[in-house]
């Protein structure tokens, strides 16, 4: 593996981990909240 594979490799792996965990971050903080569609209507009303 030539010197750029493995940097670019490593930017991609890096930067995968970095969303999973923003992603993670923002289930468990929106899972507090009463989703709504917009319109008014939420998920405990159906």
């Amino acid at each position: 593996m030539t010197t750029k594979s493995a940097a670019l490799l490593t930017a991609v792996m890096l930067s995968a981990i970095l969303f999973m965990g923003v992603g993670l971050f923002s289930v468990d903080a929106g899972g507090r909240v009463v989703s709504s569609d917009g319109y008014g209507v939420s998920t405990s009303s159906r």
